[in-house]
């Protein structure tokens, strides 16, 4: 009522009998109600959220699938208005192979339409980590599943339990003919409430979906009279929706909705005092929803969890073995494309899917983030491997195709560099004759001699001595306590970090209290150590210049060379860790002197820009930000990212941008990442 007076009060700018009429036409629907007529109605479906893999490996998962679809059809038969809905087209593909009569119950209740296949992806994935061509093929599979199996074309993005929301997801989900998306889990926020239940998310492009996060604030409702009355009281957009979602019976480990769901649903159909009740599937609540579309606010930009930053690091190995697989897929795309159209080496696209299904299989959204017991990673690090080695295989057969058919008439030692980026690049070789600078052009290849002269006699200008790194663009300082003192830039002629401060800070924070999920938000607050070098060497090695530090402490022990490079802007860090430490967390800090609100984040096909001050209550929850292979502070004329080869966990507060390189939780999986670990992190200023 209160909104529509105030629609009214738009209307009567100049109080004319045709405004008046206009008010009235906008107050009359709500003026025609009469006592006990409901505001709302709450719109129910049965739900059985079930993780793929969380506290139980994925093989048990496939039981607790067969044991949950196998209940759904027993509860219709004694309950006629019963309508269920369960995603994830790989549950559906593990049942039609190991269930085939029951697979066959499924189709027929589908085919009733009182079955409704949910969501448009082939799991329910973390879309923070996984990266773009993941998450188009999440969806490519996931629609191609149900429409082949069931005729069925989803038009809704099922996610309820998921940790953040790529700012990316819009735009894949509009161009994939996804309108809608349905979500529950940006209820956990720790210091803002999401102003909004029903509203319109817009990515990064300008796209749009209708969003929807079920006002209960769970996708685990008991159907209890407590349930409504919660909907009713605590619905965001009750003024501009008459209409909103509850998603009741037993997940996580699956279930469903049991005898006392529908029965507690059956009675709460039409009484007195509780809005109304009708079961119907999801899609056709969200296109009711849909139609009063005009009267929903927007959000723009990412949907940031304020929970769960811990899964941006934990399980290191795995997260290392997934952006592996991903750039080993998309080398893989491109051989196969070349070797096609040069040597009509058929296409591997039954291999493809085989190897992608698997891999988004693992970036459900309990494996992926690190959130698991120890036996799923032992398993799914196992599968890495051999994905990555048969990936690898398909790779050097196509390129050994096109090197057989290649031109190398004239060398006496060929060699064919291939380069699938769309950029040409310079790169340095290392061959058992020395070092070898070779140019390849983009999306392409080149043959070069390897009995020519090696190029290691014309690296450039290098120096690595006492303290000192240096190439013929940068100059590197060292303390003895292994930080970096300097950063010269000689050809812009400035310092890169702030006056005062120490770069490449590697530090111990307390990580007790912590989970797989989440660590402690005071950790700064706390005493931590800075790693200290027990010894240091400087040598060159071809076109580097390094210095090599060792580390020990605690358990664990540690080294790092730090690399530059002739004719190269970046410091590389390659880093090898024995990790053996418990409720601890690493970080490597870099103090920048660049003067900047935003820092620019890499996510997926584009970047997003998250502020580097604290000044409101949403800026002091994304403490902790993901970002994929970079992450840019960048002043006009100058600027300084930070990239790497497997981490996803940063901050940024003022000109000080901090990766989070390790931790290790012991739970749920008392193990985590206490291992041997290899990553690179870089710094390339400019």
């Amino acid at each position: 009522m209160l909104q529509a007076l105030y629609d009214a009060s738009l209307k009567l700018t100049d109080v004319s009998g045709e405004q008046a009429a206009e008010a009235r036409d906008v107050l009359a629907p709500e003026l025609a109600k009469r006592g006990g007529d409901p505001t709302i109605t709450v719109s129910a479906v049965g739900h059985a959220h079930i993780d793929l893999a969380w506290l139980w490996p994925i093989r048990e998962t496939i039981r607790k699938g067969a044991r949950t679809f196998s209940t759904a059809p027993r509860m219709m038969e004694r309950y006629p208005e019963y309508i269920f809905g369960a995603s994830q087209p790989q549950l559906y593909q593990w049942i039609k192979e190991r269930y085939p009569a029951l697979y066959s119950q499924v189709k027929e209740r589908i085919r009733e339409g009182r079955w409704e296949v949910q969501g448009a992806m082939w799991v329910e994935p973390d879309s923070n980590v996984a990266g773009g061509e993941a998450l188009v093929r999440q969806i490519l599979y996931g629609k191609r599943f149900f429409l082949r199996e069931f005729g069925v074309d989803v038009r809704s993005l099922w996610v309820p339990d998921i940790f953040g929301y790529s700012a990316s997801l819009p735009q894949l989900l509009k161009r994939s003919g996804v309108d809608y998306m349905v979500t529950q889990k940006l209820s956990w926020n720790t210091f803002n409430d999401l102003p909004h239940h029903t509203f319109h998310w817009e990515g990064i492009d300008g796209d749009r979906v209708l969003t929807h996060l079920p006002p209960e604030d769970t996708y685990n409702s008991p159907a209890a009279p407590r349930s409504l009355v919660k909907i009713e009281r605590e619905y965001l957009d009750k003024n501009v929706s008459d209409r909103c979602l509850m998603l009741f019976g037993i997940g996580d480990g699956g279930g469903g909705p049991g005898e006392e769901h529908l029965e507690r649903s059956r009675r709460e159909r039409n009484l007195l005092g509780l809005p109304p009740v009708e079961q119907e599937s999801s899609i056709a609540f969200l296109d009711r929803l849909n139609e009063r579309a005009r009267r929903y606010a927007t959000w723009r930009g990412e949907l940031y969890l304020e929970k769960h930053q811990g899964t941006l690091t934990t399980q290191a190995r795995n997260k290392k073995a997934n952006r592996q697989m991903e750039i080993a897929l998309r080398e893989l795309e491109f051989a196969s494309v070349l070797a096609a159209c040069l040597c009509s080496v058929p296409y591997p696209q039954e291999e493809l899917e085989t190897i992608w299904k698997e891999m988004l299989l693992y970036q459900f959204h309990d494996i992926l983030p690190g959130s698991s017991i120890q036996r799923v990673y032992n398993e799914s690090l196992e599968r890495y491997g051999e994905l990555l080695k048969q990936t690898n295989k398909l790779i050097d057969e196509r390129y050994q195709a096109i090197a057989a058919s290649a031109d190398v008439s004239g060398l006496k030692a060929p060699c064919i560099l291939f380069n699938s980026l769309p950029w040409e690049r310079t790169e340095w070789i290392e061959t058992n004759e020395g070092w070898y600078s070779a140019t390849v052009p983009p999306m392409g290849y080149k043959a070069v001699d390897l009995d020519a002269e090696p190029a290691d006699s014309d690296t450039g200008f290098l120096t690595a001595e006492d303290g000192r790194i240096e190439n013929d663009i940068l100059r590197v300082l060292l303390h003895s306590d292994g930080t970096i003192a300097s950063i010269f830039d000689k050809e812009a002629n400035r310092e890169v970090l702030q006056p005062g401060l120490t770069g490449n800070r590697l530090r111990l924070y307390d990580d007790a209290g912590g989970d797989a999920w989440d660590f402690p938000g005071n950790y700064r607050d706390r005493p931590c150590t800075t790693l200290i070098p027990c010894s240091t060497k400087f040598y060159i090695d071809g076109p580097q210049a390094i210095a090599e530090q060792s580390f020990r402490f605690g358990n664990s022990s540690l080294t790092q060379k730090i690399i530059l490079t002739t004719g190269d802007r970046r410091i590389d860090f390659q880093t090898a860790a024995d990790w053996r430490e418990s409720d601890t967390m690493l970080r490597a800090s870099f103090p920048l002197d660049i003067t900047t609100d935003q820092v620019n984040c890499e996510i997926q096909f584009g970047y997003v820009k998250r502020p580097t001050h604290r000044n409101t209550s949403w800026d002091f929850a994304r403490d902790e930000i993901c970002a994929h292979r970079w992450i840019d502070l960048s002043e006009p004329a100058y600027g300084a990212a930070p990239l790497n080869d497997s981490k996803y966990g940063f901050r940024a507060l003022g000109g000080e941008l901090d990766i989070h390189l390790l931790r290790d939780p012991s739970y749920p999986d008392p193990e985590a990442d206490r291992a041997c670990h290899e990553l690179v992190y870089s710094l390339l200023a400019a």
